[in-house]
């Protein structure tokens, strides 16, 4: 019989004390901090959205992707992403990783393609181009020691 009520007084504190590990739990979902629209010269308009996901550690870090959709007399023409992956400390932050990828419309070709990280900064840049008409593109991030990324 003690061993019957043992059990149920075990099983009632469970039921009414669940135990919920916050470890495993994904921090809060990615988020668009901004959406910009550049117009440059020859009718070429910039469109940039940049999103940014917080780590899913408890360290300062955070994984940060930049679309630049390129279009030409309003039809898109490329578009590019940059990610970057940023630490940082509350002074100063550092870009750890950095990489791109371009997508083209039919006729349109990138080249002189670069993408690089320095200190707290991740560029891509490469020169756009179709038949005899091309433009030069350069896409960047940067986080400051907080943590925002722009």
């Amino acid at each position: 019989m003690k061993k019957i009520i043992f059990a149920l007084t075990i099983f009632i504190f469970t039921m009414n004390n669940p135990i919920i590990s916050h470890a495993a739990q994904i921090p809060s979902t990615t988020q668009q901090l901004f959406h910009e629209k550049t117009v440059l010269e020859n009718g070429i308009t910039m469109e940039y959205e940049l999103t940014v996901s917080p780590s899913n550690t408890r360290s300062n870090s955070k994984t940060a992707t930049k679309t630049a959709t390129c279009k030409v007399d309003g039809k898109v023409v490329a578009t590019i992403k940059l990610s970057a992956d940023f630490t940082y400390t509350g002074s100063s932050a550092t870009c750890t990783r950095a990489s791109s990828s371009y997508s083209m419309s039919a006729g349109w070709s990138y080249s002189n393609r670069t993408t690089t990280r320095s200190g707290n900064t991740a560029k891509t840049s490469a020169k756009i181009s179709k038949n005899n008409e091309y433009f030069n593109t350069n896409v960047t991030m940067t986080c400051s020691g907080s943590g925002e990324i722009s």
